[in-house]
């Protein structure tokens, strides 16, 4: 850490020729949702790839990308999307399901 950001962490004055200079420049986009709507998503329930027959544990994690596809009344609805770790041609696509409260496997993957 340079010691201009060193002062700032430490809640120094910095006069604002320096804040102009552009010393201190804000980080920009390293949020991977605000970037692409990719969030770290984990399967709910066991289940099997439909194309490779590949078992995918509960729990398993993935970088997933996160859709708003609907509404139940106040809650949305979200498609959360991936691809199968295994074959890495099979594309999962798994619905929150707020009216029974659990998600629903709609494609690529089956319970």
């Amino acid at each position: 850490m340079s010691s201009l950001a060193a002062t700032q962490a430490d809640g120094y004055y910095v006069p604002p020729e320096q804040l102009d200079a552009g010393a201190y420049k804000p980080k920009a986009n390293h949020n991977q949702y605000l970037q692409r709507n990719v969030v770290r998503f984990e399967l709910p329930f066991d289940g099997f790839c439909t194309r490779c027959d590949a078992i995918v544990g509960k729990g398993t994690r993935f970088n997933a990308h996160k859709a708003h596809v609907g509404d139940y009344f106040s809650s949305k609805i979200y498609e959360f999307t991936t691809k199968c770790r295994s074959c890495a041609k099979c594309e999962f696509r798994i619905r929150t399901n707020p009216k029974d409260q659990t998600f629903d496997y709609t494609a690529g993957i089956r319970k």
